[in-house]
């Protein structure tokens, strides 16, 4: 699901309950709508620990790989503070600008309509930490799927966490339901029990949607990445010699530096603005694109249903089965609470046996885990395993289907897509006065020509020639790395055309 699906399922099943994701005191207390942690869960914020163990503070795994419950309990200021909840409002704008939607809560009079006018060079900065642990989460995103096939990225930090989203649903619950009972017994509020089973209902929900129920995410990505293990390498030397050369071409002052500076200035900058990031490879592309294929043609469940994902949840039965799940986690979260204030003092599995009694689930599983469909056998295979990317390209996307998998790739470049808008904005700090034309000599009128040589060099070509853009990454080497002429005949698809502005 996106994130808005996410939250109108999570609002759905909740009946529009506001959750305090923060502290207990009156300063560290933060209330947002249940839908939204569920939405911002896993996606752009680790949603915490799994059961039995200490929550993580502020620090744990540095700046990108903070939690939402940790960053929640920090004031923040208008929007402008880095490592403070302004990172979890400015979140929810970035969804709401990708994704298009409209959230009356930054329009003028609205909760968040302050963060909007703080100082814009500090609400980059938080933007730029929201945007990067986005796109940290979304290549280490294992444990959003049923079945991942195993670790995209083994000793990562924040990398399947969990392993699969099943079992990331079932650790996060169980601390949802060790709040609740302990809530329950000192006669709390049982809200922030909640903010918690949100938390894990991300993972729960993604396991109602097509793209998520079958794609192999971490055996694509590492099938890939074994046939070209120098992608991410060379796609930052595409990304840094497009944009120096179309520069040269569009500013007389960039000739005057020499050819070579330009562009060694600018890949210097691409690796150091890239350096929080996985190594992406062809395979982060080809996971995606069978995830969107499932979504948007949907698969056939047991039983015969239909059921869609990200932008078609509304779509089948996918919508209903996910709502029912959520508001059954929910009413495990009540059953816990309602333990506690009887007196109890159970914890661990006598208190999940104790849940799972109460609500006639069966002795493994609890009733949500219990409700997550299962694909049926006569859905037609996905094809993301080939020899190379060339035959792959041309070869049927899943069975014998007529659409190839160029052609699908293809759209999914389209640059009015949500991927092409969820993309466009990582590349902006590039450009700005810590970014690639920061260097002497170029000074900072330069610098504001930067993004139309990047778009221009780089951006434009991907959208126009995907094909071509991906195989001058593949065959790098059998061309020279290059500074300009050839080294701009086709972009890498990394990072896309603009979008609106925050």
């Amino acid at each position: 699901m996106n994130g808005n699906e996410h939250r109108a399922v999570g609002d759905a099943a909740s009946g529009g309950a506001l959750v305090n994701v923060g502290g207990t005191t009156a300063q560290a207390q933060f209330w947002l709508g249940f839908g939204d942690v569920m939405a911002l869960s896993g996606d752009y914020f680790r949603p915490g620990p799994s059961a039995g163990r200490r929550d993580d503070s502020h620090a744990d795994g540095g700046e990108h790989i903070a939690t939402l419950f940790s960053l929640a309990r920090v004031p923040g200021e208008r929007g402008t503070k880095p490592g403070t909840r302004d990172e979890i409002v400015c979140a929810l704008r970035v969804m709401t600008v990708d994704e298009a939607c409209v959230d009356a809560r930054f329009a003028p009079g609205g909760e968040f309509a302050d963060f909007t006018r703080g100082a814009q060079r500090s609400r980059r900065d938080v933007e730029r930490r929201v945007r990067d642990r986005h796109l940290i989460l979304a290549a280490t995103n294992d444990d959003h799927f049923v079945d991942p096939g195993g670790t995209t990225h083994p000793g990562r930090a924040g990398s399947a966490a969990f392993g699969s989203a099943p079992v990331a649903y079932r650790r996060l619950h169980e601390v949802a339901l060790e709040q609740a009972c302990r809530l329950g017994r000192v006669h709390g509020d049982a809200a922030q029990a909640l903010a918690r089973e949100a938390a894990a209902q991300h993972f729960l929900t993604d396991a109602f949607t097509a793209g998520h129920m079958r794609t192999p995410v971490a055996q694509i990505r590492r099938f890939w990445r074994a046939r070209y293990p120098t992608f991410w390498q060379d796609l930052q030397g595409r990304v840094a010699a497009d944009t120096a050369a179309t520069l040269r071409e569009l500013t007389r002052a960039a000739r005057l530096a020499p050819e070579r500076f330009l562009h060694d200035a600018t890949l210097a900058a691409v690796r150091r603005r890239t350096e929080p990031y996985p190594q992406l490879s062809v395979g982060d592309f080809l996971a995606r694109l069978f995830h969107d294929w499932d979504n948007a043609h949907g698969l056939e469940i047991e039983g015969g249903d239909l059921v869609f994902g990200d932008g078609h949840v509304h779509e089948g039965a996918t919508r209903g089965l996910a709502v029912a799940a959520a508001r059954a986690g929910i009413d495990d979260v009540a059953v816990a609470f309602g333990l506690g204030e009887a007196g109890s003092r159970l914890t661990g599995e006598p208190l999940y046996r104790a849940v799972r009694a109460a609500t006639g689930a069966c002795d493994r599983l609890f009733r949500p885990e219990s409700m997550i469909p299962r694909t049926s056998a006569r859905n037609p295979p996905q094809n993301w395993r080939a020899p190379d990317f060339e035959s792959l390209w041309d070869g049927p996307i899943v069975g014998s289907c007529a659409t190839t998998v160029g052609e699908a790739l293809t759209e999914m470049m389209d640059p009015d897509g949500l991927f092409i808008r969820q993309l466009d904005r990582l590349g902006r700090s590039l450009v700005d006065a810590r970014g690639l034309l920061a260097v002497p000599l170029l000074g900072g009128w330069l610098a504001r020509n930067g993004a139309a040589a990047y778009h221009r060099g780089f951006v434009e070509r991907l959208a126009a020639q995907p094909r071509q853009a991906i195989l001058s990454v593949i065959h790098a080497d059998a061309g020279g790395e290059g500074v300009a002429g050839d080294a701009r005949a086709a972009p890498a698809p990394f990072v896309i055309p603009r979008t609106r502005e925050l």
